[in-house]
């Protein structure tokens, strides 16, 4: 069972599995989310209030469902919020729960589009430090490594629920990926387990490199033997798939994004597997009260910025 059917079998509701597009192969999400039609609504009652103050409109789906939809005023910028939809379709396709994310066209004019996740409470409002939360979210440093990612604070992380009441976290926003880079802007230190960035104002994760010590092996591995198995012919098909009617002559970006993500994504595999252990041959060094004092300086640096000290 790969990481995608793991997911889709963990959440168990049907209508949260289609609501996400689990329930067709990750190959045709993209064709899905093209084959939608939008509609601008007047009222904004069905989307979070700090998306209203970030200028975004409320809207719905020709399957009825709410996204939320901000303009997009430049062609470059177009291009960009298209590419960055890639982050999302991969992350679908590597079994991480992710909000759908793309661009549409709606009365003439190009809107970056975010569907809305019902239900959802900001994950600074559980202690995401203890399980089941910490394990999700150190294997998704392998995702916002891929992506250059470099935005990674709470705000990007909301948390569901299922009819059993199970707690998922659904990643969101991938407004700061850059998959266009081709130098290594986030590379692994020798010394331990952990990374360099060349932004230093956001964050990469919640977590700190402390919060990985005496991690088996198995939190990661499911992850990236799903981020390997895409084909490189998948990859072309996808990003070609993407770019179709956005650029005139899109094949030398096509090659770039594959290429990006081909490189990115073997340096990845290679680090963490050079790293981590099986469980078998893994002592785990670290207790509740460790993942609260490694991460206390990460809350208290949030904390801080939105009480504007």
């Amino acid at each position: 069972m790969d990481e995608r059917e793991a997911l889709i079998e963990s959440i168990h509701d049907k209508d949260l599995i289609s609501y996400f597009y689990l329930d067709i192969p990750a190959s045709k999400v993209l064709e899905r989310m093209d084959g939608l039609t939008l509609t601008l609504l007047e009222c904004c009652d069905e989307i979070p209030f700090n998306a209203q103050v970030k200028g975004y409109i409320a809207a719905r789906d020709s399957d009825g469902d709410p996204w939320i939809v901000k303009p997009i005023h430049s062609g470059g910028e177009v291009l960009y919020h298209r590419i960055c939809t890639l982050a999302f379709l991969l992350d679908n396709w590597m079994g991480t729960f992710a909000a759908p994310t793309t661009v549409f066209s709606i009365g003439g004019m190009y809107y970056r589009a975010t569907k809305v996740v019902r239900n959802s409470v900001n994950i600074g409002s559980y202690n995401y430090l203890d399980s089941p939360f910490i394990d999700i979210i150190r294997a998704d440093l392998i995702n916002r490594w891929l992506y250059f990612d470099e935005d990674r604070n709470p705000n990007n992380y909301l948390v569901i629920h299922n009819s059993q009441n199970k707690p998922f976290i659904v990643a969101i926003d991938y407004d700061k990926a850059d998959l266009q880079s081709e130098r290594m802007k986030i590379t692994g230190t020798k010394e331990r387990f952990g990374w360099l960035r060349s932004e230093k104002t956001r964050f990469l994760t919640l977590l700190k490199p402390e919060n990985f010590d005496g991690v088996p092996l198995e939190t990661f591995s499911q992850r990236l033997t799903s981020m390997m198995s895409i084909t490189e012919d998948e990859l072309t098909a996808l990003v070609s798939g993407l770019l179709s009617g956005y650029l005139p002559k899109p094949e030398a970006t096509v090659s770039l994004l594959v290429k990006n993500i081909c490189e990115r994504r073997a340096y990845i595999d290679t680090y963490f597997r050079s790293w981590f252990k099986p469980k078998a041959e893994t002592k785990s060094v670290m207790n509740e009260a460790d993942y609260m004092l490694f991460g206390k300086s990460f809350i208290d640096i949030y904390q801080g910025k939105k009480n504007g000290q």
